[in-house]
């Protein structure tokens, strides 16, 4: 798990035990802390979704720049050596 994913899902998890935690303690009727847990928690899940797709696409950005840049040395590599198919 690189960095940037750790960093992620310790925020994820740190803003929704956040948001459990002071619903939990608040002053109000069950019915309307379960509410208040719910929504929150469907924008957290919300925003998790969209950040996990961000990283999907950036993954693929990088897989197809470092799979280029192979494809290129290999291209190089076949050429410095007079390879033929």
């Amino acid at each position: 798990m690189n960095n940037g994913m750790k960093v992620f899902t310790g925020f994820s998890l740190g803003l929704l035990a956040g948001a459990v935690a002071g619903l939990l303690y608040a002053p109000e009727k069950g019915d309307k802390t379960r509410k208040k847990i719910k929504k929150q928690y469907d924008k957290t899940y919300k925003d998790s979704m969209k950040k996990v797709d961000e990283l999907k696409t950036n993954l693929n950005k990088e897989i197809d720049n470092v799979s280029s840049r192979s494809k290129e040395t290999i291209d190089h590599l076949k050429e410095a050596v007079n390879y033929k198919n």
